[in-house]
């Protein structure tokens, strides 16, 4: 069968418009009844637009306890090499390590550093690009987990939704084909053969012995090839509770996700784990791609984490939070994804009969709340037990 007509037929891989085209009814209901489009960007009202888009990660972890994260070191186009050699030095920062680009999402642009040698490359392409990079320890425990969670605004109550668990993208050697032959024999692994040949080429000509298992990639993003099923029988009392702790020292957070690692199930269960990042508003419940689903699976769950924005987005919103305006979404949008679209402004300006011009910040955030700082260089002391954090 075609690789373009199995992904049509499997709904892993079926484009964003389709697989979010069931939640459509309750944004256009919630929009007129809160009158306002973008009610979603008011969810999280800590995070720039609530984490719709184009939100800096570094912003986010200065929202998180510092020991719930990995030791992070943020890099700036014109920082030296010798500069941020002595911050990871300082901060007891070793490699291997992560780099991943302050705005960015699905594991665009995630790399693993493996010396001194290749970090000085990446260095030059960021001084190349423009835009701001992470540095963070890598962490070592191989379980990989998405936790949903959400908080009522009014009764301080958080809830741990749902989990995902990811199986990184491997392959069992047979003694006699190569690793880019053995991943081209699945569905799954064909998808990333092109991209894994461009940057891996020695791993994927090399011929793993008969039962080697073999990591081909180390980063779980669904679009390099991890597979992610649904994890929640891991939901404990333990974990519950963490989560609980972890919501409350995260200030202005309401709706999101918690991409974690952990050592094993069981360390998950017992509310061990440290953050390897917080995605906002836009968080998927990803294990809506877990393969054994149909699609009416999918969609069902899907719905049933997006039903809780509504009712959130309106107790901040009663409490004086202002979700940005469309005219404001429009703006950012444009200067995020490089795009014009002057007579779309221009008709919603003449309907509004206001000019919402002006800088774009937090426009989430309450009208008298005190914005954050900058955040500093060094961002994080983890990893460590989120279990613990409270003192």
């Amino acid at each position: 069968m075609p690789l373009f007509l199995r992904d049509r037929l499997n709904h892993e891989y079926w484009p964003w418009y389709l697989t979010y085209l069931p939640l459509l009814p309750l944004i256009v209901r919630t929009a007129i009844k809160l009158r306002s489009a973008v009610f979603f960007s008011v969810a999280n009202p800590g995070i720039d637009m609530g984490g719709f888009f184009g939100e800096r990660k570094s912003d986010i972890y200065a929202l998180l306890p510092k020991e719930s994260y990995p030791k992070t070191i943020l890099v700036r186009p014109a920082d030296s090499a010798q500069h941020i050699l002595l911050q990871l030095k300082e901060a007891s920062v070793p490699f291997p390590l992560i780099m991943k680009p302050d705005v960015g999402e699905r594991g665009d642009g995630v790399k693993i550093i493996q010396s001194y040698g290749q970090l000085t490359t990446e260095l030059m392409n960021i001084q190349r690009s423009g835009q701001d990079y992470l540095l963070q320890e890598l962490v070592s425990w191989q379980a990989e987990f998405g936790l949903m969670v959400s908080k009522d605004p009014d009764t301080g109550i958080a809830t741990l939704l749902s989990i995902t668990g990811k199986r990184f993208l491997s392959v069992v050697g047979d003694g006699v084909r190569t690793v880019a032959d053995l991943l081209a024999q699945t569905h799954r692994g064909s998808k990333q053969v092109d991209r894994l040949l461009a940057t891996k080429i020695t791993l994927m000509s090399s011929i793993p012995a008969a039962g080697e298992e073999v990591l081909v990639e180390p980063i779980g993003n669904h679009c390099r090839g991890t597979v992610f099923y649904d994890a929640s029988n891991l939901i404990s009392p333990k974990l519950q509770a963490a989560i609980q702790q972890l919501m409350d020292q995260t200030k202005g957070v309401y709706y999101g996700r918690f991409d974690v690692r952990a050592f094993d199930d069981q360390a998950l269960m017992d509310g061990q784990f440290t953050i390897l990042e917080l995605n906002g508003v836009t968080s998927e419940p990803a294990h809506i791609y877990d393969p054994s689903f149909s699609a009416w699976q999918s969609w069902s769950e899907l719905y049933r984490h997006h039903a809780l924005l509504p009712d959130i987005s309106a107790k901040l919103i009663r409490q004086g939070y202002n979700p940005v305006t469309l005219l404001q979404l429009i703006q950012r949008s444009e200067q995020h994804f490089g795009i014009k679209l002057p007579i779309t402004k221009a008709i919603i300006r003449w309907f509004s009969g206001k000019d919402h011009t002006g800088a774009l910040t937090a426009a989430t955030q309450k009208p008298k709340t005190k914005q954050a700082g900058p955040a500093p260089a060094t961002l994080g002391n983890g990893p460590v037990l989120a279990a613990a954090m409270v003192k």
